[in-house]
């Protein structure tokens, strides 16, 4: 909970909301969210919030930038520099001569010639320089059209004067993963952008998958598979919330961000205690915008906490489920999406691979990056210590939603999942290029890695 709605709950509260009342609460949110065990036939489900919120608010200066720019730079730094390739990597300030070496810098600026030839501004703690990549070099060109502002990259070449000439292209990049596979078959439910209280909300379809989920909807086959499925992950915007954009009360049929809650609460309580259900907020929930997002907020969302076997994390989140004494636990790296957006707009790779359509790209493009908006400005960012978009660990599966297109891929071993909605198709996601496919739920056996979707729509 930010500072400002812990003062909106004192005063609503009748509460004088004085800085030692708004400073204690800010510390009571702070503390972890702890794990919660819930014996089932096959043993025991397990969830664990890695996540902590540990940002206090306060006043932003030109200092805190600086310090967030140097300490993602100084990550990307030591995961490249271990590199063989990169062995002779060196600052910007001992470029000299005209022999070859690399540099790891920030992207500041990126210019296409008519030529064909791209100019990059280049920057690391020790200065500034621009760098040429040739239309004669198809293959770094090529690499080049993936290129994004703020990223951190390595590139290999050579010094001219004041000038860098790239020969090839490093990006952070993860290491291929040896998916982590549960001993026992169990499933986990993929859902996102739920929308409660929108006009355009669709409770059929959600029903439909809660009927399933109880053993109450498909075939035998199906049947089985609802009765193993233990995990529900909500990858954000699980109300339609209020005044989000202009004129939204005209779509709402719900316009009460309390009652929108209760609501979702009523639905969510038909799934069984044996099933866990971990919730990440989006843009459309009642809460900042700046990423991180701390979790719902509780005030707002009382009748979701109620609820026995609802787990709630920050977005992004990195969750482990279903660890047990011999077995580690499978590492979810959840992300509502709202990143998704600029770079669909802003790369032209993406977009010529499919744009939103191909969700699948996204989480290959950040995860090659290892940062969930690797330019500043793509999703509302608070400039932390510790940045909390950084992919600091490789999850097995990475699970998102905004977008609501279900489309499941892999990358280097990496499960990579975008969730559907359950929403009809909005006159805005029109604008915006979205190909929505409502009712569809992925499906991942935690035991083989098969995945799958099921329509209910």
């Amino acid at each position: 909970m930010d500072q400002s709605a812990i003062i909106e709950q004192l005063i609503r509260a009748g509460q004088l909301p004085t800085p030692d009342k708004i400073r204690s609460m800010l510390q009571q949110e702070m503390v972890s969210v702890p794990i919660k065990k819930h014996s089932v036939e096959n043993g025991e489900t397990s969830v664990q919030i890695l996540t902590n919120e540990t940002y206090s608010p306060q006043k932003i200066e030109v200092k805190d930038f600086v310090n967030y720019f140097r300490g993602r730079h100084n990550y990307f730094k030591n995961v490249l520099i271990n590199r063989p390739e990169l062995s002779n990597a060196t600052s910007i300030a001992r470029l000299s001569g005209n022999t070859k070496t690399s540099i790891i810098a920030a992207i500041v600026d990126i210019k296409r010639l008519s030529t064909g030839t791209m100019k990059l501004q280049l920057e690391d703690l020790s200065g500034r320089i621009s760098a040429i990549i040739s239309a004669k070099n198809p293959e770094a060109l090529a690499k080049a059209q993936s290129l994004c502002l703020d990223e951190v990259v390595a590139f290999k070449g050579s010094s001219g004067k004041s000038i860098f000439f790239v020969d090839d292209i490093t990006w952070p990049d993860i290491p291929p993963k040896q998916r982590a596979r549960t001993p026992d078959e169990v499933y986990m439910a993929c859902l996102s952008d739920v929308h409660v209280g929108s006009r355009m909300f669709l409770p059929k379809t959600l029903n439909k998958f809660l009927k399933w989920l109880n053993g109450n909807y498909g075939n035998a086959r199906q049947r089985a598979i609802a009765d193993k499925t233990k995990y529900i992950v909500v990858c954000g915007d699980i109300v339609d919330g209020v005044g989000i954009y202009p004129s939204q009360e005209k779509e709402l049929k719900i316009t009460d961000i309390y009652k929108q809650y209760d609501v979702t609460a009523k639905l969510f309580s038909k799934i069984s205690d044996d099933k866990q259900v971990i919730m990440i907020p989006g843009n459309h929930d009642a809460m900042r915008i700046e990423e991180h997002q701390p979790r719902l907020y509780k005030d707002l969302a009382t009748p979701l906490y109620e609820l026995p076997n609802v787990h709630m994390a920050p977005n992004p989140a990195n969750v482990i489920i279903h660890k047990k004494d011999n077995f580690p636990g499978v590492h979810l790296l959840m992300y509502h999406g709202y990143s998704f957006d600029y770079f669909v707009e802003n790369i032209a790779s993406l977009r010529e691979a499919g744009g939103y359509d191909a969700a699948d790209k996204l989480w290959e493009f950040l995860l090659k990056r290892r940062h969930l908006a690797p330019t500043y400005g793509a999703t509302l960012a608070l400039p932390m210590n510790e940045d909390p978009l950084l992919i600091r660990e490789v999850p097995d599966i990475a699970i998102s939603g905004h977008i609501h297109k279900s489309k499941i891929g892999s990358y280097k071993g990496v499960q990579t999942i975008s969730c559907s909605c359950f929403q009809d198709t909005t006159s805005f996601q029109q604008r915006m290029g979205h190909h929505p496919n409502p009712g569809v739920v992925p499906l991942v056996n935690l035991q083989t890695g098969k995945a799958w979707s099921l329509r209910f729509k």
